[in-house]
């Protein structure tokens, strides 16, 4: 009896031992998985390398380009726009439909100008400014990380996310910005980051909408002034 009990039991400890061995395996093969996953890298439909979308990334070095409006309960404005950032150093111009501008907004070297046909104004406060000169109630300093999909990170916010886990509504000190249609944006480096196209911002009885035509991401020659 002894015998058949010792059997029994180091048959028991050995099946328990192979079952363990096998939670192991099964268990490190789910780590190797996710860890891939996690560090892989996405492709595009054309096979080209995407860099994944990360919250802590704000590019400081950039351009971009496209078609702007902007509603109030007293007037519709459209125009194009160039936005031509420069670390903390930006150039906006919007022009109209005959090709002139009507607009330049600019800091360089925390020096804020803004002009316009009839002349040029500076300040220290660029909303203020902008309310002063032309009536808009904007923040552009917050535009700034607005246009590349995320919140300004100095003030309190809230977002959702879409099904791809991309920030699809940002709430943000009275505003409400979406991101209903994203691009995908060459870096220097080759790889590709996935960039808003169209941005809808809307606070109370303003809304402005942007719809980004190109991006340029990196060292850039152009100079300000």
């Amino acid at each position: 009896m002894g015998f058949s009990i010792s059997a029994l039991l180091n048959f028991y400890l050995l099946r328990k031992k192979k079952i363990i061995m096998v939670l192991r395996g099964l268990l490190i093969s789910f780590v190797a998985l996710f860890l891939y996953a996690c560090t892989s890298t996405p492709m595009s439909q054309e096979g080209k390398t995407i860099e994944p979308q990360l919250s802590a990334f704000i590019a400081d070095m950039w351009r971009m380009n496209g078609r702007i409006s902007f509603v109030n309960e007293q007037e519709n404005w459209y125009a194009k726009f160039s936005w031509i950032q420069q670390k903390q150093d930006f150039q906006i111009s919007f022009t109209g439909p005959l090709g002139k501008t009507e607009l330049q907004i600019s800091q360089i070297n925390n020096r804020i100008l803004l002009k316009t046909p009839s002349g040029e104004t500076s300040s220290d406060n660029l909303e203020q400014l902008l309310l002063q000169e032309t009536g808009w109630k904007f923040t552009v300093t917050s535009l700034r990380y607005w246009s590349q999909g995320y919140p300004d990170p100095d003030i309190a916010s809230q977002v959702k996310y879409n099904e791809l886990q991309q920030i699809s509504d940002i709430f943000q000190a009275g505003w409400h910005i979406q991101y209903p249609k994203r691009m995908q944006v060459e870096q220097l480096s080759g790889s590709y980051l996935t960039l808003p196209k169209k941005i809808i911002a809307t606070e109370q009885n303003v809304k402005i909408k942007l719809i980004i035509t190109n991006w340029h991401l990196g060292e850039s020659s152009t100079e300000l002034y």
